[in-house]
């Protein structure tokens, strides 16, 4: 969405209201990280804090998980499978209304929710994400710093995605690093990843279209994020780190290739994204692998509008220019999550792709 003023301030980080009846408002700031550690592992690390108005609830979601998987092709079986790491940590916290508070400051807003979490949004626009599970488990001390301007959802004008689906926000792409601590183990970690600020009046699974993707896809010499109602609305932000030009508008397509069946999903996974950006100078594009697959939501269980947070391994891209000149882009990184109206194909049998007994493939093809 290209607005007037595409600058955030302390006033976009601390906002807890819209104009709009909240029918079932919902605040967030939300995290996304892909890092790799000193220790040589890729780590996917996530969180948010959320603040449901209907269910009068607050609510505390990190999570970390590390490590690639594979997709393979299933023998005499037109169908391949997903082995993937999944989630190593996850933990959710429902706490009730008022335990988040917002405190703003003269050169900073910070956002508690419980002991647990808490983000520091300083006037810089970087952010400090500050995560303990409390019991040993796992703690993390993370920086967000992006750069040029954001994906806006709305800021004065809302984001309409659906007929009753009204946003405020942003998502923001953004340079990753800090420290997790895994049962007491410092890792050193430094990488590419989203954050979110997101205020919305109401939403509806069954009004996606089927399938939504959100995220982003960045690199060194390029930040990107992204945003694809697979029928509706389509929104991305591209920002160049090395002409400093800001693209919040152009045409945005996503190719899903490579379907694999996941277990822990319920469902099949595109393996490979290939995404296609046409901006105003020139044409951005993406090709990216899956290397790992996990569930989350409310539950961190299959629900019955399927989520799922893919990480990617590799991400190759370059921008093309108007003249025909090309820049190859290194460092690729990307983490996309993906929503459906219902598991993907929900017309087959489950025997066709079912895999509960573990050993000997049951993917037999008719």
């Amino acid at each position: 969405m290209k607005i007037k003023n595409p600058k955030v301030t302390l006033a976009d980080e601390a906002r807890a209201g819209v104009k709009e009846d909240v029918r079932s408002g919902f605040l967030d700031w939300l995290f996304q990280f892909s890092v790799t550690g000193d220790d040589g592992e890729l780590y996917s690390v996530g969180g948010s804090i959320l603040s449901l108005a209907l269910e009068k609830i607050d609510v505390v979601s990190i999570n970390w998980t590390k490590g690639k998987g594979h997709v393979e092709q299933l023998p005499n079986s037109i169908y391949k499978i997903g082995r993937f790491p999944g989630m190593e940590f996850e933990r959710l916290l429902r706490k009730p209304q008022g335990t988040l508070q917002i405190k703003k400051e003269e050169h900073k807003v910070t956002v508690i929710c419980g002991e647990e979490y808490k983000v520091e949004c300083f006037e810089d626009n970087s952010w400090r994400f500050t995560i303990d599970s409390l019991d040993g488990e796992y703690k993390a001390d993370l920086y967000h710093k992006p750069h040029g301007y954001p994906l806006w959802y709305g800021r004065d004008e809302p984001s309409l995605l659906t007929q009753h689906s009204v946003t405020y926000g942003y998502n923001w792409a953004g340079n990753v690093e800090g420290s997790l601590f895994i049962k007491g183990k410092e890792v050193k970690v430094k990488g590419l990843g989203i954050r979110e600020r997101y205020v919305a009046v109401d939403s509806s699974a069954a009004e996606l279209g089927g399938w939504e993707d959100w995220g982003w896809v960045s690199f060194n010499e390029i930040h990107s994020s992204l945003y694809d109602m697979r029928l509706g609305k389509k929104d991305f932000a591209v920002y160049d780190l090395q002409t400093q030009k800001y693209y919040p508008e152009g045409k945005l397509t996503i190719v899903h290739e490579d379907w694999a069946f996941v277990r822990a999903y319920d469902g099949f996974i595109p393996s490979t994204y290939k995404i296609k950006i046409e901006v105003e100078d020139g044409i951005y594009q993406a090709e990216t692998h899956v290397c790992n697959v996990t569930t989350w939501g409310v539950t961190f269980k299959v629900p019955d509008f399927p989520v799922a947070t893919l990480t990617f391994d590799s991400v190759e891209g370059s921008f093309t220019f108007n003249d025909g000149t090309v820049k190859k882009l290194s460092g690729g990184r990307g983490v996309i999550s993906v929503r459906q109206w219902h598991a993907y194909p929900n017309l087959l049998p489950r025997e066709l792709y079912s895999d509960e007994v573990q050993k000997g493939e049951k993917f037999d093809t008719l």
